[in-house]
């Protein structure tokens, strides 16, 4: 039997052979929203959802003190209001670069002190459109955002930056960023138990996500 919203079909809101083809990065996105914030899948078993965001670091930067622990750096919600800003205009960008989001909604924004002097390290939950699905998608990401030598902050570029991937591994085993991610796992998970045209189309997603990933596993090992 046909699953129908607003008088459309299922087959015609979401058909297979376009979820075939959507981009591996936003595949792994809407498998892993559930899981919670990036790079924490080590420490804290809540998977990873992308790339941390980070910046280079020069070594005689300042060290925030106290960072490492909760008791001193504790999770913040909407401090300071230049980081919400940068976020926000991150996600806008995000959502401009692919057909596949409609859009980010209902974002807030939750930081920690960085490692170092003027940075910090954004939680950022909110709820993603997709395309032609009526139930939006909470998801949890994770961001570097720091001030640039203008004095405005900005969400850095992609890096490999060990130290801060495992800074933000010590940070994210703080109860309460945990507390946050369980809130968003929750968050997901009925989400998804509400809307099976929802669930169907994760399934894909996730069906589509190993195929790809098993037929790279391929291409590696003849390499």
């Amino acid at each position: 039997m046909k699953a129908k919203r607003d008088g459309r079909s299922h087959e015609s809101i979401w058909c297979r052979g376009r979820m075939r083809t959507i981009c591996g990065l936003m595949i792994l996105i809407l498998i892993l929203a559930a899981a919670g914030c990036s790079l924490t899948k080590e420490k804290t078993n809540a998977g990873a959802s992308g790339n941390i965001e980070a910046q280079d670091k020069e070594p005689e930067m300042e060290q925030n003190e106290g960072c490492m622990e909760m008791e001193t750096n504790p999770l913040i919600l909407g401090e300071p209001p230049e980081i919400a800003d940068a976020v926000c205009d991150y996600y806008t960008g995000l959502k401009d670069k692919t057909d596949f989001v409609e859009g980010y909604h209902n974002i807030q924004v939750y930081t920690k002190n960085g490692k170092y002097k003027d940075s910090y390290i954004a939680f950022v939950r909110y709820d993603m459109k997709i395309r032609d699905i009526y139930t939006e998608v909470p998801g949890l990401g994770t961001l570097y955002v720091a001030k640039g030598e203008d004095g405005v902050f900005r969400v850095e570029s992609k890096t490999d930056d060990a130290e801060i991937q495992d800074y933000v591994k010590t940070i994210a085993a703080h109860d309460d960023v945990q507390a946050l991610m369980e809130q968003i796992r929750t968050d997901y998970a009925n989400a998804v138990a509400s809307d099976a045209i929802l669930q169907e189309a994760l399934e894909d997603l996730k069906n589509a996500y190993e195929d790809s990933s098993a037929g790279q596993r391929q291409v590696e090992k003849a390499e």
